[in-house]
């Protein structure tokens, strides 16, 4: 039994996967056969039915010659004409040679019905939903047919371009959310830079009608202040030409401790000037002395030790000043009344190390798991927020370009503590070290 149903399966499955041209042909067969067997089984019953009237009518031995003579019977007029077994016998005559086109009309009909029902109507119907819900753009769906027919090769094609659809509404949605992450960025980064050339402005505002700021310092801050400028009209077309976050441009330049220890002070000293939270800056730069350095507060200019001759690194001032000031944006928010800037340097893995501490409330475990994520703007008591969102993101995004991490946490003093490090080797060093780093993400 298990052999038969095994072959009858397979019957089965090749009868269903038969082609139109081959599955009609065949219906047509199946139905001529019947036709035909149909026909043959009312000839004879008509024929003996016949037989038996001629018989009672006692003419059973002039009857091959009437049929070889006149051929149809009921086309002649005979002399029981019109009496009720003359009825019979054309009606009879009639049936017997009319039967097969009188069978092959409904046979007809009969096999386009089964053709219909059998191999169109399940297949049109899959076919009718699956449109009604792409057009409802509901792709939440799955066209499927049991069948390698000609529908059911179309509901295969259907649920192609149903993943296509689905793929490309998902890439859509992908590119929305990375130019809205972009645009996010883009808001939020400019607002830093802007309070700083405030500062600047402030700055000048206020000292320069009391006679309080000369040329040089003048000039310089001028100079300052124009160097802030073409940053912003760099990173604005550098904005412009990119889809996402990832695709900041990453260009290290070689560089020295002296100059990033300018920049950060610049930007130290122009937010000191506009906001009410005071920031204090303490670098830890290499000297010919020691690789650790002295402690010597922003502004102060150091122990006046020039620094090692090798101390030269390969960074993108641009990317380390863009997540520096996204760090303070965001401590300036939360801080109390104080925030401290740290620069340090690790000789033996090559990083610099920026750090930013408030004095604020600190990460609750909620914002210390999410606080890296975009757009997450919860308050501490839950409230609304107008901040982006994205600051730490875009913090954590850049420090990996530049070989580096991003790390949240909370200090032993209270408030909130964020470490940004940024790999200062020379370029092949910094791509390997990069290459490396992804990896292992």
């Amino acid at each position: 039994m298990d052999w038969l149903e095994e072959k009858t399966e397979k019957l089965r499955v090749y009868i269903r996967n038969l082609s139109f041209r081959k599955a009609m042909v065949a219906y047509i067969l199946v139905i001529s056969a019947a036709v035909w067997g149909l026909s043959y089984l009312t000839m004879v019953f008509c024929w003996h039915w016949e037989i038996g009237i001629w018989e009672r009518l006692g003419k059973t031995e002039s009857l091959p010659l009437i049929v070889y003579q006149k051929g149809l019977l009921w086309s002649y007029q005979h002399d029981f004409l019109y009496t009720a077994e003359e009825r019979s016998l054309l009606c009879l005559d009639f049936l017997r040679v009319w039967c097969p086109l009188i069978y092959a009309v409904p046979g007809m009909i009969l096999a386009i019905y089964l053709f219909y029902r059998k191999r169109l109507a399940r297949p049109l119907s899959i076919l009718e939903d699956s449109v009604e819900k792409i057009r409802r753009n509901d792709l939440d769906f799955h066209v499927s047919y049991d069948s390698r027919d000609e529908l059911g090769m179309l509901c295969d094609s259907v649920e192609t371009m149903r993943l296509e659809l689905l793929r490309d509404k998902e890439e859509m949605w992908r590119l929305m959310e990375r130019q809205k992450e972009l645009n996010a960025a883009f808001a939020h980064d400019l607002r830093t830079p802007l309070t700083v050339l405030r500062g600047y402005t402030d700055f000048l505002a206020r000292y320069i009608p009391e006679g309080r700021i000369s040329r040089e310092k003048l000039q310089s801050t001028l100079g300052l202040m124009a160097e802030h400028l073409k940053r912003l009209e760099d990173y604005s077309r550098t904005m412009k030409g990119i889809r996402s976050i990832e695709e900041v441009p990453f260009s290290p330049e070689k560089t020295t401790f002296q100059s990033l220890d300018r920049k950060i002070e610049e930007v130290v000293f122009a937010l000191n000037q506009v906001r009410d939270v005071k920031i204090i800056y303490i670098a830890n730069l290499p000297h010919q002395g020691s690789l650790a350095g002295e402690m010597h507060p922003a502004g102060s200019g150091g122990s006046g030790a020039e620094p090692r001759p090798d101390a030269s690194i390969y960074m993108d001032d641009s990317l380390v000043m863009e997540v520096l000031e996204n760090m303070l944006s965001n401590a300036i928010r939360y801080a109390g009344k104080q925030i401290e800037v740290m620069f340090d340097y690790d000789a033996d893995s090559r990083e610099w190390i920026l750090t930013v501490r408030d004095d604020g409330p600190g990460f609750s475990e909620e914002q210390m798991d999410k606080a890296l994520k975009p757009y997450y703007k919860e308050t501490e008591d839950g409230g609304p927020d107008e901040h982006f969102g994205i600051g730490l993101h875009i913090c954590r995004e850049l420090c990996k370009k530049h070989g580096g991490t991003l790390n949240v946490a909370n200090s032993i003093r209270g408030g909130a503590v964020v470490t940004a490090s940024f790999l200062a080797g020379a370029p092949d060093h910094n791509q390997k070290a990069i290459q490396k780093l992804f990896v292992s993400s």
